[in-house]
């Protein structure tokens, strides 16, 4: 019978030789030839909710923050007034990020229009207001893509984002985040331009998106603990999008071995300069 002190040696030993198996296959260098390779694939920065750490979010002050900064394309999320127009705010209610109080859809837009948006963020940003679509879409064109996180459904709702693509932004620099497979199909008629983003509920859905047109799939990182989520992406033929949050250098290594093709971050300046310093590996 083997004693406990013994059965510790031998499993501290076992760990050991798989350590040094590990490094012997992955060594630091051609690690670092793959994140670097893995980096340069990334080709999409998407700032989340504009460059929310720097600027208050989805306010038109982050949007020209994420176009300084470099990132290709804007996340902004679109809600419908009380009088049927559309408008920049993530949270249901206006409580979080403005002046306001309740839920956002009760107001109308020129109610939503004396809210301050910024001064929870900093006092400085005091004159900050809640943005309309059309004002998102005209501050962006020409200069960097809209990803339009789409908070609502139905027909008529989709109908009137597609009107606002077309007369005051660009749908082939347009990328719809679709959160079902009719809402893809219906933006495919509306947007056939427009690139589509599904945003899936869960990885089961991902066969039903990528038949549905969609380019890319978004994963959630707590789903990649499957292994095979991933390839069930790369085998839909679709690319793959990641969320980040802070952008920096330990965060990104640790997206990378999935190969993403697209990245968020609230701090998209950071997430370049992440990706720029793996890119270039050093021995």
């Amino acid at each position: 019978m083997i004693s406990r002190k013994r059965r510790y040696w031998i499993g501290y030993f076992e760990c050991f030789l798989i350590l040094v198996t590990c490094c012997c296959l992955i060594t630091p260098s051609s690690w670092a030839a793959d994140s670097a390779a893995a980096a340069k694939k990334v080709t999409q920065i998407v700032a989340h909710r504009g460059a929310s750490t720097e600027r208050p979010e989805n306010t038109l002050a982050a949007l020209h923050q994420a176009i300084a900064v470099g990132a290709t394309a804007t996340e902004v999320d679109v809600r419908t007034s009380k009088d049927g127009k559309l408008f920049l705010l993530h949270d249901s209610t206006l409580d979080r990020t403005t002046s306001g109080k309740g839920k956002a859809t009760d107001l109308t837009l020129a109610e939503l229009k004396k809210l301050d948006a910024g001064s929870w963020f900093d006092p400085k940003y005091r004159n900050q207001h809640i943005p309309t679509l059309a004002e998102a879409l005209l501050a962006g064109r020409g200069k960097i893509d809209l990803l339009l996180d789409l908070k609502e459904q139905g027909n008529s709702y989709a109908e009137h984002v597609a009107a606002e693509v077309r007369k005051f932004g660009d749908p082939k620099k347009t990328i719809v985040g679709v959160r079902s497979v009719e809402q893809a199909k219906l933006f495919r008629r509306l947007l056939p331009e427009a690139r589509q983003l599904g945003l899936i509920p869960n990885p089961e859905a991902i066969d039903s998106f990528a038949q549905a047109g969609v380019e890319m799939i978004r994963l959630w990182p707590r789903w990649l603990v499957d292994e095979t989520v991933v390839t069930r992406v790369q085998k839909a033929k679709v690319k793959l999008h990641l969320n980040g949050t802070t952008g920096v250098t330990k965060e990104v290594l640790m997206l990378l071995p999935y190969h993403p093709d697209s990245l968020s971050s609230d701090d998209p300046g950071e997430l370049i300069r992440s990706l720029q310093k793996i890119s270039r590996p050093r021995g």
